[in-house]
């Protein structure tokens, strides 16, 4: 009940953080944001002990799971915290504001190669996931760079690197499906990853395009903490009888 009561509060706070949520940032809508960020931690917390207390058993792939997933939330949290100062700052400090993208991607990175190594331990793993992660990761800077006529500039290479590991996530957990079948933590899982390409598909059109459209945040804002939640809410349902 627990991680529920979590989920509905940090869609709760999601919208509050997106009614005040400006261009310029401020602290009222950075509060909400790291609360916002916080419950997606806290129900994966609690989703590990209902699951605990459910199950009865705690067994070493459920626990590896649990845990890299866990950490990829918080590395979430900590991207979340600094992209959020980059908005407050970049209005006075273009240099700074460029190292805090920098360090935001490297921590969202960090939290995807946890979620990959989580999901191909716990449900498999096959090579060609990584073909394709190359393949949709190629495809969609052909459409940014030669279509859309994104500018990335310094961050041309640190974006590719980042989509690799967001498709190679999402690649994963499709596997893992085949693999294991879709239960309902994979389907939790698939959902949560693609929701999480989507949102930096739209984030890099807010970054990379100049479009900074009160649509394009909130639309990047919804798809991102709903990825977040679900990818939160396959540590409830991991090992589970369903």
């Amino acid at each position: 009940m627990l991680t529920y009561i979590l989920l509905v509060l940090g869609g709760l706070f999601l919208t509050c953080f997106l009614l005040f949520r400006t261009k310029e940032g401020g602290m009222l809508p950075a509060a909400l944001k790291t609360v916002t960020s916080f419950l997606f931690v806290a129900t994966a917390v609690a989703g590990a002990v209902n699951n605990y207390i459910v199950t009865g058993t705690a067994s070493a792939p459920k626990l590896t799971f649990i845990g890299l997933v866990i950490l990829g939330l918080v590395c979430g949290l900590i991207g979340d915290l600094t992209l959020d100062l980059k908005v407050t700052y970049q209005a006075t400090n273009i240099r700074h504001s460029d190292i805090y993208t920098f360090f935001g991607m490297a921590a969202f990175g960090i939290g995807h190669i946890l979620y990959v190594v989580a999901v191909a331990l716990f449900f498999g793993f096959s090579a060609w996931t990584i073909l394709i992660a190359v393949g949709a990761t190629a495809a969609i800077f052909s459409v940014s760079l030669f279509l859309l006529k994104m500018k990335f500039g310094k961050f041309l290479i640190p974006s590719i690197l980042y989509a690799l590991l967001l498709t190679l996530f999402l690649a994963c957990t499709v596997a893992g499906g085949l693999i294991a079948g879709f239960t309902l933590p994979v389907i939790l899982l698939v959902v949560g990853a693609g929701l999480f390409l989507l949102s930096d598909l739209v984030l890099s059109m807010i970054y990379f395009d100049g479009n900074e459209s009160r649509v394009l945040i909130v639309v990047n804002h919804v798809l991102y903490y709903a990825a977040q939640f679900l990818i939160a809410l396959s540590v409830y349902y991991i090992g589970m009888p369903l």
